[in-house]
């Protein structure tokens, strides 16, 4: 192997020694460019145009609170990117266009006070009776049974217990 191809293939596998990163405070958030202003603990200069993630695209995006607390990682002296957020104020998920998550616990509520109110209604129902007058005398019509009830929905039947989310509380 040639010392020439020997050097190039160091330079490619050994880590860029360059590489650093700075705790900061985030100043502004720019969610047009998906980038931040941010201010190092330390008082050294200020980082403009901070990436929010690592591609702008429609991947993975921490959007942190102004005033909280990041990490600034250093790809050079002119790229940098967050790298670590202590708050945020959203989150998304390949996109927005299925807009919010489902608030599970409030969801099984809602459904099971449906469920409920359809199944007093087919009680309701099946203990009906209507008067009908056939040429003379009033005879009772009982209506044709509904024999389908709801079952209450569980919570555990709906939730996907591996992405969780809270109202930072």
């Amino acid at each position: 192997m040639s010392k020439e191809l020997r050097d190039s293939l160091k330079k490619l596998t050994t880590p860029n020694s360059d590489a650093y990163s700075k705790v900061c405070t985030v100043e502004s958030v720019d969610l047009v460019n998906l980038t931040c202003y941010c201010i190092p603990i330390n008082d050294d200069a200020d980082i403009t145009d901070v990436r929010l993630m690592a591609n702008i695209d429609n991947g993975f995006l921490l959007i942190p609170e102004v005033n909280s607390i990041v990490v600034v990682s250093f790809l050079s002296d002119s790229s940098a990117y967050v790298s670590l957020v202590s708050k945020v104020s959203e989150i998304q998920l390949n996109g927005t266009n299925y807009n919010g998550l489902v608030k599970v616990q409030e969801l099984t509520e809602k459904l099971n006070n449906l469920e409920n109110l359809v199944n007093s209604l087919v009680v309701k129902y099946n203990a009906h009776t209507h008067i009908a007058s056939s040429f003379g005398s009033p005879t009772t019509v009982p209506p044709v049974l509904e024999t389908t009830v709801l079952t209450p929905t569980i919570q555990t039947d709906i939730e996907n217990l591996t992405v969780k989310q809270g109202n930072g509380g």
